[in-house]
Protein backbone atom coordinates (compact mmCIF):
# COMPACT_ATOMS: atom_id res chain seq x y z
CA UNK A 1 0.00 0.00 0.00
CA UNK A 2 1.15 3.72 -1.13
CA UNK A 3 1.81 6.51 2.02
CA UNK A 4 -1.05 8.43 2.44
CA UNK A 5 -0.11 12.35 2.78
CA UNK A 6 -1.53 14.69 4.99
CA UNK A 7 -3.50 16.64 1.87
CA UNK A 8 -4.66 12.85 1.32
CA UNK A 9 -6.28 13.25 5.08
CA UNK A 10 -6.97 16.54 4.54
CA UNK A 11 -9.55 14.99 1.58
CA UNK A 12 -10.72 12.14 3.57
CA UNK A 13 -11.95 14.96 6.64
CA UNK A 14 -13.73 17.24 4.20
CA UNK A 15 -15.86 14.66 2.76
CA UNK A 16 -16.43 13.17 6.43
CA UNK A 17 -17.36 16.87 7.46
CA UNK A 18 -19.47 17.83 4.51
CA UNK A 19 -21.64 14.98 4.50
CA UNK A 20 -21.31 14.67 0.72
CA UNK A 21 -19.34 14.77 -2.54
CA UNK A 22 -20.60 17.78 -3.60
CA UNK A 23 -20.31 20.07 -0.43
CA UNK A 24 -16.92 19.13 -0.15
CA UNK A 25 -15.58 19.73 -3.32
CA UNK A 26 -16.10 23.40 -2.85
CA UNK A 27 -14.93 23.33 0.65
CA UNK A 28 -11.87 22.05 -0.47
CA UNK A 29 -11.90 24.21 -4.07
CA UNK A 30 -12.01 21.60 -6.72
CA UNK A 31 -14.53 20.36 -8.51
CA UNK A 32 -16.85 17.20 -7.52
CA UNK A 33 -15.70 14.85 -10.45
CA UNK A 34 -12.29 15.88 -9.23
CA UNK A 35 -12.74 14.91 -5.90
CA UNK A 36 -14.38 12.01 -6.80
CA UNK A 37 -11.55 11.01 -9.06
CA UNK A 38 -8.85 11.64 -6.36
CA UNK A 39 -10.83 9.73 -3.76
CA UNK A 40 -11.12 6.96 -5.72
CA UNK A 41 -7.54 7.03 -5.94
CA UNK A 42 -7.48 6.79 -2.63
CA UNK A 43 -9.55 4.17 -2.35
CA UNK A 44 -7.41 1.82 -4.37
CA UNK A 45 -4.37 3.58 -2.59
CA UNK A 46 -5.27 1.96 0.84
CA UNK A 47 -7.46 -0.89 0.00
CA UNK A 48 -10.80 -0.66 0.42
CA UNK A 49 -13.80 1.71 0.29
CA UNK A 50 -13.51 4.89 2.62
CA UNK A 51 -17.43 6.12 2.42
CA UNK A 52 -20.74 4.48 1.51
CA UNK A 53 -22.86 6.54 -0.71
CA UNK A 54 -26.18 6.63 0.53
CA UNK A 55 -29.52 8.68 -0.69
CA UNK A 56 -28.18 11.94 0.69
CA UNK A 57 -25.01 11.68 0.33
CA UNK A 58 -21.71 9.66 1.51
CA UNK A 59 -20.90 8.63 5.78
CA UNK A 60 -17.44 6.96 6.32
CA UNK A 61 -17.18 2.80 6.19
CA UNK A 62 -15.73 0.79 9.44
CA UNK A 63 -12.51 1.40 7.53
CA UNK A 64 -12.94 4.89 6.60
CA UNK A 65 -14.22 5.97 10.26
CA UNK A 66 -10.62 4.27 11.66
CA UNK A 67 -8.34 5.89 9.54
CA UNK A 68 -10.71 9.25 10.20
CA UNK A 69 -9.94 8.91 14.02
CA UNK A 70 -6.52 8.92 13.11
CA UNK A 71 -6.69 11.73 10.51
CA UNK A 72 -8.46 13.98 12.58
CA UNK A 73 -5.88 13.78 15.61
CA UNK A 74 -2.84 14.03 13.38
CA UNK A 75 -3.92 17.07 11.24
CA UNK A 76 -5.09 18.99 14.61
CA UNK A 77 -1.44 18.63 16.32
CA UNK A 78 -0.33 19.38 12.00
CA UNK A 79 -2.14 22.60 12.33
CA UNK A 80 -0.82 23.36 15.75
CA UNK A 81 2.91 22.85 14.72
CA UNK A 82 2.05 25.08 11.32
CA UNK A 83 0.54 27.70 13.93
CA UNK A 84 3.73 27.69 15.94
CA UNK A 85 6.14 27.95 12.88
CA UNK A 86 4.17 30.81 11.37
CA UNK A 87 4.46 32.47 14.47
CA UNK A 88 7.81 32.20 15.17
CA UNK A 89 8.93 33.27 11.49
CA UNK A 90 6.34 35.85 10.81
CA UNK A 91 9.03 38.72 11.79
CA UNK A 92 11.92 36.91 9.13
CA UNK A 93 9.31 37.15 6.23
CA UNK A 94 9.15 40.51 7.10
CA UNK A 95 8.68 43.26 4.38
CA UNK A 96 10.58 43.12 1.42
CA UNK A 97 9.86 39.46 0.42
CA UNK A 98 7.09 38.38 -2.12
CA UNK A 99 6.21 35.06 -2.45
CA UNK A 100 4.58 33.52 -6.03
CA UNK A 101 3.07 30.19 -6.94
CA UNK A 102 1.63 28.20 -9.64
CA UNK A 103 1.76 25.60 -12.04
CA UNK A 104 5.35 24.11 -13.61
CA UNK A 105 6.35 26.68 -16.67
CA UNK A 106 7.96 29.73 -17.29
CA UNK A 107 5.37 32.13 -16.68
CA UNK A 108 5.80 32.02 -12.65
CA UNK A 109 9.16 32.99 -12.24
CA UNK A 110 8.69 35.77 -15.18
CA UNK A 111 5.91 37.21 -12.86
CA UNK A 112 7.87 36.94 -9.79
CA UNK A 113 10.86 38.96 -11.31
CA UNK A 114 8.28 41.42 -12.86
CA UNK A 115 6.53 42.44 -9.83
CA UNK A 116 9.12 42.15 -8.05
CA UNK A 117 10.65 44.86 -10.10
CA UNK A 118 7.56 47.17 -10.11
CA UNK A 119 8.24 46.93 -5.93
CA UNK A 120 11.58 48.37 -5.98
CA UNK A 121 13.75 45.27 -6.12
CA UNK A 122 11.61 42.76 -3.60
CA UNK A 123 12.57 39.56 -2.91
CA UNK A 124 10.62 36.66 -4.64
CA UNK A 125 10.67 33.37 -4.04
CA UNK A 126 8.17 30.67 -6.08
CA UNK A 127 6.39 27.69 -5.06
CA UNK A 128 5.49 25.27 -7.91
CA UNK A 129 2.19 22.82 -7.56
CA UNK A 130 0.27 21.30 -10.09
CA UNK A 131 -3.21 21.61 -8.07
CA UNK A 132 -5.34 24.23 -8.19
CA UNK A 133 -6.42 23.31 -4.81
CA UNK A 134 -3.32 23.34 -3.55
CA UNK A 135 -2.29 26.98 -4.63
CA UNK A 136 -5.99 28.16 -3.39
CA UNK A 137 -4.93 26.66 0.01
CA UNK A 138 -1.30 28.46 -0.09
CA UNK A 139 -3.09 31.80 -0.69
CA UNK A 140 -5.54 31.53 2.28
CA UNK A 141 -2.72 29.68 4.74
CA UNK A 142 -0.53 32.66 4.15
CA UNK A 143 2.59 30.73 2.15
CA UNK A 144 2.23 32.64 -0.60
CA UNK A 145 0.94 36.43 -1.74
CA UNK A 146 -0.09 35.48 -4.76
CA UNK A 147 -1.37 32.27 -6.97
CA UNK A 148 -2.04 32.00 -10.88
CA UNK A 149 -4.56 29.38 -11.90
CA UNK A 150 -5.15 28.19 -15.03
CA UNK A 151 -8.29 27.85 -15.85
CA UNK A 152 -11.25 26.81 -18.21
CA UNK A 153 -14.27 29.06 -19.24
CA UNK A 154 -17.20 26.90 -17.25
CA UNK A 155 -14.91 25.32 -15.03
CA UNK A 156 -13.68 27.49 -12.29
CA UNK A 157 -11.77 26.47 -9.34
CA UNK A 158 -14.44 27.66 -6.18
CA UNK A 159 -12.75 30.12 -4.09
CA UNK A 160 -12.97 30.69 -0.33
CA UNK A 161 -14.55 34.69 -0.09
CA UNK A 162 -11.24 35.97 1.91
CA UNK A 163 -9.63 35.38 -1.47
CA UNK A 164 -10.13 38.03 -4.57
CA UNK A 165 -9.16 37.15 -8.12
CA UNK A 166 -8.91 38.73 -11.72
CA UNK A 167 -8.89 36.79 -15.19
CA UNK A 168 -5.89 38.48 -16.51
CA UNK A 169 -5.47 36.88 -19.61
CA UNK A 170 -8.14 34.75 -21.61
CA UNK A 171 -6.70 33.28 -24.45
CA UNK A 172 -7.45 30.35 -27.24
CA UNK A 173 -6.15 26.23 -26.65
CA UNK A 174 -4.20 24.93 -29.48
CA UNK A 175 -3.43 21.73 -30.71
CA UNK A 176 -0.19 20.31 -30.33
CA UNK A 177 1.06 16.92 -33.08
CA UNK A 178 4.03 15.79 -34.84
CA UNK A 179 5.41 17.30 -37.91
CA UNK A 180 4.82 14.00 -39.25
CA UNK A 181 1.19 14.34 -38.55
CA UNK A 182 -0.69 14.08 -42.13
CA UNK A 183 -2.91 16.90 -40.42
CA UNK A 184 0.25 18.99 -39.69
CA UNK A 185 0.47 20.83 -43.05
CA UNK A 186 -2.90 22.49 -42.14
CA UNK A 187 -3.06 26.05 -40.57
CA UNK A 188 -6.59 25.43 -38.97
CA UNK A 189 -7.76 22.18 -37.77
CA UNK A 190 -11.40 21.39 -37.06
CA UNK A 191 -11.49 19.45 -33.60
CA UNK A 192 -13.62 16.68 -35.30
CA UNK A 193 -11.25 16.01 -38.04
CA UNK A 194 -9.06 14.83 -34.27
CA UNK A 195 -11.89 11.87 -33.16
CA UNK A 196 -10.37 9.36 -34.52
CA UNK A 197 -7.27 10.21 -32.67
CA UNK A 198 -5.29 9.14 -29.17
CA UNK A 199 -5.18 12.23 -27.06
CA UNK A 200 -2.90 12.94 -24.06
CA UNK A 201 -4.76 14.99 -21.58
CA UNK A 202 -4.08 16.34 -17.34
CA UNK A 203 -5.99 13.83 -15.29
CA UNK A 204 -9.03 15.70 -13.99
CA UNK A 205 -7.87 16.11 -10.00
CA UNK A 206 -4.94 18.09 -11.88
CA UNK A 207 -7.08 20.83 -13.32
CA UNK A 208 -10.28 21.60 -15.24
CA UNK A 209 -8.77 20.58 -19.13
CA UNK A 210 -9.86 17.35 -19.63
CA UNK A 211 -13.45 18.61 -18.55
CA UNK A 212 -13.49 21.39 -20.84
CA UNK A 213 -11.99 19.51 -23.61
CA UNK A 214 -14.69 16.36 -23.27
CA UNK A 215 -17.46 18.67 -23.58
CA UNK A 216 -15.97 20.92 -26.69
CA UNK A 217 -15.58 16.95 -28.46
CA UNK A 218 -19.31 16.43 -27.23
CA UNK A 219 -19.95 19.86 -28.97
CA UNK A 220 -18.27 18.46 -32.02
CA UNK A 221 -20.29 15.22 -31.88
CA UNK A 222 -17.23 12.64 -30.37
CA UNK A 223 -16.26 11.01 -26.88
CA UNK A 224 -12.44 11.50 -27.65
CA UNK A 225 -10.23 8.94 -27.00
CA UNK A 226 -8.28 9.43 -24.22
CA UNK A 227 -5.49 7.39 -23.84
CA UNK A 228 -2.97 8.94 -21.99
CA UNK A 229 -3.48 10.62 -18.98
CA UNK A 230 -0.82 12.96 -17.62
CA UNK A 231 1.07 16.28 -16.49
CA UNK A 232 4.66 15.49 -17.39
CA UNK A 233 5.70 17.67 -20.37
CA UNK A 234 8.73 15.49 -21.54
CA UNK A 235 6.76 12.37 -21.62
CA UNK A 236 3.77 14.20 -23.10
CA UNK A 237 5.94 15.83 -26.09
CA UNK A 238 7.60 12.27 -26.59
CA UNK A 239 4.02 10.62 -26.98
CA UNK A 240 3.11 13.10 -29.11
CA UNK A 241 6.33 12.72 -31.30
CA UNK A 242 5.25 9.26 -31.39
CA UNK A 243 2.11 10.26 -33.08
CA UNK A 244 -0.64 11.04 -30.14
CA UNK A 245 -1.79 14.43 -29.95
CA UNK A 246 -2.71 16.90 -26.93
CA UNK A 247 -4.26 20.16 -26.45
CA UNK A 248 -1.25 23.21 -26.63
CA UNK A 249 -1.38 25.70 -23.71
CA UNK A 250 -1.28 29.76 -25.59
CA UNK A 251 2.68 29.75 -24.83
CA UNK A 252 3.25 26.37 -25.78
CA UNK A 253 6.68 26.24 -27.66
CA UNK A 254 7.00 24.72 -31.24
CA UNK A 255 9.86 22.77 -32.43
CA UNK A 256 11.73 19.25 -31.44
CA UNK A 257 9.80 17.87 -33.86
CA UNK A 258 6.11 19.14 -32.60
CA UNK A 259 4.11 21.56 -34.74
CA UNK A 260 1.47 24.41 -32.95
CA UNK A 261 -1.94 24.38 -34.95
CA UNK A 262 -4.97 26.57 -34.38
CA UNK A 263 -8.48 24.99 -33.62
CA UNK A 264 -11.19 25.84 -35.77
CA UNK A 265 -13.55 28.33 -34.29
CA UNK A 266 -11.39 28.42 -30.87
CA UNK A 267 -13.62 25.76 -29.29
CA UNK A 268 -11.34 26.27 -26.04
CA UNK A 269 -9.51 28.80 -24.31
CA UNK A 270 -7.54 29.47 -20.90
CA UNK A 271 -7.98 31.54 -18.81
CA UNK A 272 -5.25 32.59 -16.31
CA UNK A 273 -6.25 33.76 -13.09
CA UNK A 274 -4.38 35.65 -10.56
CA UNK A 275 -5.66 35.25 -6.93
CA UNK A 276 -4.45 36.86 -4.02
CA UNK A 277 -5.88 37.47 -0.14
CA UNK A 278 -7.93 40.25 0.70
CA UNK A 279 -6.40 41.03 3.68
CA UNK A 280 -3.13 39.66 3.73
CA UNK A 281 -1.61 40.79 0.63
CA UNK A 282 0.35 44.50 0.40
CA UNK A 283 -1.98 46.82 -1.47
CA UNK A 284 0.97 47.62 -3.63
CA UNK A 285 1.50 44.24 -4.39
CA UNK A 286 -2.14 43.47 -5.37
CA UNK A 287 -2.24 47.29 -7.56
CA UNK A 288 1.09 46.06 -9.20
CA UNK A 289 0.19 42.32 -10.01
CA UNK A 290 -2.11 42.02 -13.49
CA UNK A 291 0.37 44.59 -15.38
CA UNK A 292 3.50 42.66 -14.02
CA UNK A 293 1.16 39.41 -15.12
CA UNK A 294 0.21 40.39 -18.29
CA UNK A 295 4.37 41.82 -19.17
CA UNK A 296 5.40 38.15 -18.20
CA UNK A 297 3.40 37.22 -21.00
CA UNK A 298 4.48 39.76 -23.79
CA UNK A 299 8.13 37.92 -23.16
CA UNK A 300 6.73 34.69 -24.12
CA UNK A 301 5.10 35.32 -27.42
CA UNK A 302 8.48 33.99 -29.59
CA UNK A 303 6.87 30.66 -28.13
CA UNK A 304 4.98 29.94 -31.10
CA UNK A 305 3.67 32.00 -34.14
CA UNK A 306 -0.10 31.37 -33.46
CA UNK A 307 0.26 33.16 -29.75
CA UNK A 308 2.80 35.69 -31.53
CA UNK A 309 -0.23 37.09 -33.73
CA UNK A 310 -2.85 36.50 -30.77
CA UNK A 311 -0.64 38.70 -28.48
CA UNK A 312 -0.54 41.52 -30.90
CA UNK A 313 -4.01 41.45 -32.02
CA UNK A 314 -5.70 41.16 -28.46
CA UNK A 315 -3.02 41.74 -25.81
CA UNK A 316 -4.20 45.67 -25.40
CA UNK A 317 -7.68 44.04 -24.42
CA UNK A 318 -6.42 41.18 -22.24
CA UNK A 319 -7.16 42.50 -18.49
CA UNK A 320 -10.66 41.64 -17.89
CA UNK A 321 -11.57 42.84 -14.68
Amino acid sequence: MSELELRHLRVIRAVADAGSLSKAAVRLGVSQPALTAQLQRLERRVGGLLFARTGTGVVPTDLGSYVLTTARVLLAEVDDLMAGIKQRTRTAVGAGQLRVGGPPGLIVPLFATAIALRLGGAEAAIDIDMQPAELVRKVLDHKVDFVILEENPGFRTPLPAALHSRVTLSAPLFVALAETHPLAGRGEIDLADLAGESWVVPPVAEGTEQLAFVRACAASGFVPRIKHQMTDSTTTRALVQAGAVTLAKPVAREGNGLVIRAIAGTPLRQEIVLVWHAEHTPADAAEHAPASLLSAYARLTDTNPLFAAWWSEHAPAAATG
